[in-house]
C-alpha cells in the first residue's frame, strides 16, 4: 500500500510515519524544496518536493496512493497572518482533496483540531455532536477546511474522515517546551484559579487514532475526536509538569479579569486587521474549558487511549531533559 503524509516533519507526522513504517506500509511525504528530511533516510521514505499550495506537486505526490494523511498546517504559534492561515489550512486542504480524488485514494484522513469548538462551556464535555463555534483564527481556518472536505464528500464522493485532536504531549512535543521551561524555572503564574479542564493526549494514542481513522470500514464522511483517556484541571496539569521537571511547588495566581479584557481586545483587532496581540492565543489555555467525550471514537473506531496524562507529561519531560532542553 502507498500512503502519502503531508506535514511529515511535524511532531505528529514524524511519529505517524514511524508507526506506518513499522506496519510495512510504503510511505511518501510531501516536503518543501529545502526542508530537511534526513530524519527519514533510515526508514526508506519516498520524498516528493513541493508545497500543498502548489496543486501540481500535490497531485504528483498523491499519484497511486491508496491512503492520504493530511497533517500540513499553519498554527497561530508560528505567527502567520490571517491570509497565511487561510491559504495553507484551507486552500492547501482543498488541493489535497482534489489530488485524492484524481488519485482514486480509498481514504483521506484530515488531522484537524479541537480548536474548532472554541472555548467550551464549563463542566460540559464536547462530543462530535457539539456545534463548533471557532473563536480563534486557527480554529476558524480548520473549520472552513472541514466544511470544504465534507462538501467534497457529498458532491464528489471523496472518502474523507476528520480527526479532531486534543493538545498532544510526548517525545518531541516542542510546542510545550516554553511552558515546561517556565514551570521548571519557578516563573509560571496561573491566570485565575486553574480549575478549568483541558484534555491532552500522548502522541502514541493520537497516532493510533489516526491509523484507525485510515483503516476502519464504513466511516466515510464521519468526524472523530481523538484525545487522552481523561481530562485534567489546569492546576493539576501544571503541578504534574512541576513534578516531572523538579519544581513541584504550585504557582501563584493572577486575577483573570485583565487577561479577559486583553483577549477580547485581541479578538476585535483580529476581526478588523487580521492580526492578534502577542500571546493572546495562549490565554485560552488559562481561561477556557475543553474536555472531550470519546464515546463515538471508542464505539466506532475501537479507539482506546492507554497513556495517562501523568505518564504523557513525564515522557515529554524526559525527552526534553535527554536532549538538553531543560
Amino acid at each position: 500500500m502507498n500512503v502519502l503524509v503531508t506535514g511529515a516533519t511535524g511532531f505528529i507526522g514524524h511519529h505517524l510515519i514511524e508507526r506506518l513504517i513499522a506496519e510495512s506500509v510504503h510511505v511518501r511525504i510531501l516536503a518543501w524544496p529545502k526542508e530537511d528530511t534526513s530524519m527519514f533516510d533510515r526508514l526508506g521514505v519516498e520524498v516528493f518536493r513541493g508545497d500543498v499550495l502548489d496543486y501540481g506537486s500535490v497531485q504528483q505526490a498523491a499519484s497511486n496512493c491508496q491512503r492520504i494523511f493530511h497533517l500540513a498546517a499553519r498554527t497561530e504559534a508560528s505567527g502567520p497572518s490571517r491570509k497565511d492561515l487561510e491559504e495553507v489550512n484551507v486552500q492547501g486542504t482543498v488541493n489535497v482533496a482534489r489530488a485524492a480524488l484524481v488519485a482514486g485514494a480509498s481514504r483521506l484522513v484530515f488531522c484537524t483540531s479541537g480548536a474548532v469548538f472554541g472555548r467550551a462551556i464549563k463542566n460540559r464535555s464536547i462530543s462530535e455532536a457539539t456545534t463548533p463555534i471557532p473563536d480563534s483564527p486557527y480554529g476558524q481556518s480548520k473549520f472552513i477546511a472541514e466544511q470544504a472536505l465534507l462538501s467534497n464528500h457529498r458532491r464528489d464522493g471523496l472518502s474523507v474522515v476528520l480527526a479532531r485532536t486534543s493538545a498532544v504531549l510526548g517525545p518531541g512535543a516542542m510546542s510545550w517546551l516554553n511552558l515546561f521551561r517556565t514551570i521548571a524555572a519557578g516563573q509560571f503564574r496561573l491566570i485565575g484559579e486553574g480549575d478549568n479542564h483541558h484534555h491532552v493526549a500522548d502522541i502514541a494514542d493520537i497516532v493510533d487514532g489516526l491509523v484507525r481513522c485510515g483503516s476502519a470500514a464504513g466511516i466515510e464522511g464521519r468526524t472523530y475526536i481523538l484525545a487522552g483517556a481523561e481530562s485534567i484541571r489546569l492546576r493539576d496539569l501544571v503541578q504534574t509538569i512541576g513534578e516531572a521537571v523538579g519544581a513541584p511547588a504550585l504557582p501563584t495566581n493572577l486575577p483573570a479579569g485583565p487577561f479577559r479584557l486583553y483577549e477580547a481586545a485581541s479578538r476585535h483587532l483580529y476581526s478588523w486587521l487580521g492580526c492578534r496581540l502577542p500571546r493572546a492565543d495562549r490565554i485560552d489555555l488559562y481561561l477556557g474549558d475543553r474536555a472531550f467525550d470519546l464515546s463515538q471514537s471508542r464505539r466506532e473506531l475501537g479507539y482506546r487511549p492507554t497513556v495517562s496524562t501523568k505518564e504523557a507529561v513525564f515522557r515529554t519531560a524526559a525527552w526534553f531533559k535527554e536532549h538538553g532542553y531543560i
